[in-house]
């Protein structure tokens, strides 16, 4: 990648790979990676600002359900045509 500085082109192949800055970055993501692996299996429910989320739902209820009461499971039935056949089975 080609860089500006001060109205001069600066090849980026000029500059090495392993210069210092780079080792120091790498040790530091390397630490952070480390400490925020070993915090989140020590306290799974933290949040990114590292304070203990509560979850609106911690009581474990859940999430509340569909507007009008709780959705009827089955067959669809208008009352009109024949009834299914019975399931087959036996031996």
């Amino acid at each position: 990648m080609v860089y500006v500085s001060n109205g001069q082109v600066l090849d980026s192949r000029s500059q090495s790979p392993w210069r210092l800055s780079f080792l120091v970055d790498l040790f530091w993501g390397a630490v952070d990676f480390i400490g925020l692996f070993f915090k989140t299996i020590l306290h799974p429910d933290m949040t990114k600002d590292g304070k203990s989320g509560v979850s609106r739902f911690s009581d474990g209820r859940g999430p509340p359900g569909p507007p009008g009461g709780r959705r009827r499971m089955g067959r669809i039935n208008h009352g009109a045509g024949p009834s299914a056949p019975p399931m087959g089975g036996g031996g």
